[in-house]
């Protein structure tokens, strides 16, 4: 288990992290500034990470783990009977951790990092998949375009303009009779 004051301390420099990200580019932020943000010292900073890459890197895998733990509960259909569920469940999290998370999805200098992410999580939901169907091309392109769609929604929008009502809409377009049976005869490919 992880000390409390090492999780505090790396809660600090993410923060400071995200808050640099939102006012600069990746490739602007050094390690001198980004200890001055998080009132730490240098030292500090090199005791829980090698460089801003792995600052980087490290957040994208707090946020993958997080919406993991979204998709956790569901196998494949379940994440296409409960889409409008997953969704607002993953809109929460990115919701109440936005001033972190939000900085790293929309930063174009960190499009490779994004990229990850999608992949990620692409990997992780294929493991729902019935193994019979886990090398059908169909099922990684379903599971591509809900993925990439959600983080592409997140990186172009702000929360104010996704309302309830668009990710039921959203949902029922994913879960619609005719999607769905669209989707099923994809996976059998």
């Amino acid at each position: 288990m992880t000390d409390r004051r090492i999780k505090k301390t790396e809660a600090a420099i993410q923060a400071a992290f995200s808050k640099l990200l939102s006012e600069m580019s990746m490739e602007e932020i050094t390690v001198k500034r980004l200890c001055e943000t998080a009132d730490i010292n240098k030292s500090t900073f090199y005791l829980h990470y090698k460089d801003i890459y792995d600052c980087a890197d490290r957040l994208r895998d707090t946020i993958l783990d997080e919406v993991c733990k979204v998709f956790a509960p569901y196998d494949f259909n379940g994440i296409i009977n409960n889409f409008s569920v997953i969704l607002v469940n993953i809109m929460n999290v990115f919701e109440t951790n936005r001033e972190l998370y939000m900085p790293f999805l929309k930063s174009p200098s960190l499009a490779s990092c994004s990229c990850k992410l999608k992949q990620l999580l692409i990997e992780n939901v294929l493991k729902r998949i019935d193994p019979d169907n886990q090398d059908n091309g169909g099922s990684r392109c379903i599971v591509s375009f809900i993925i990439g769609g959600i983080i592409s929604v997140l990186e172009q929008h702000d929360f104010a303009e996704i309302d309830h009502q668009t990710i039921c809409t959203l949902a029922d377009k994913v879960r619609s009779e005719e999607h769905t049976s669209e989707l099923q005869s994809l996976r059998h490919l």
